[in-house]
């Protein structure tokens, strides 16, 4: 008995060929993800105001006091001026504004020639502190929704129909 099997493998060498290519320049995928990210930041800031593992913020004295709006969106500048840019290998995602860090991370501020800080608040009264902390607010960031999207832009990447 003689049996005998012929493998085509044409259409399997096309496709690990069409892959292998698309992996070289990942510069579509990382588009992609960046401009999910950047979206994603904005949503936070203009609407569920919470981090991206889900916890909200602490309230802006501005909005606690009655003053209205959203904490970090007073103006929508900084919603605005979130960006990003893609490579072939990956995408960055920020902001150019020197607060944006403060937002983000928190800061103590403290004065460096005058003995104190004085400020107007959003209501008006003029304070006078030895240091004012203002908490961390992180807007940018990869939430669990951010990473399910990420991994279907990859499957549509390696399919090719991103």
């Amino acid at each position: 008995m003689d049996a005998r099997a012929t493998f085509r493998d044409a259409d399997l060498r096309r496709t690990l060929a069409g892959l292998l290519a698309r992996g070289q320049d990942l510069t579509p995928l990382m588009d992609a993800i960046g401009a999910r990210l950047e979206q994603s930041a904005r949503d936070r800031i203009e609407d569920t105001n919470q981090s991206p593992d889900g916890v909200p913020w602490p309230k802006s004295f501005r909005v606690v006091v009655g003053q209205g709006g959203k904490t970090l969106f007073e103006t929508g500048r900084l919603a605005a001026s979130i960006t990003h840019r893609a490579t072939s290998r990956e995408t960055e995602i920020g902001t150019n504004l020197i607060s944006a860090g403060v937002h983000q991370f928190g800061a103590t501020i403290t004065p460096k020639s005058a003995g104190a800080l004085q400020f107007k608040l959003a209501d008006g009264t003029v304070v006078t502190a030895g240091k004012v902390t203002i908490p961390a607010r992180p807007y940018l960031g990869i939430s669990d929704a951010d990473e399910a999207v990420i991994g279907d832009l990859t499957a549509l990447f390696v399919e090719g129909s991103l």
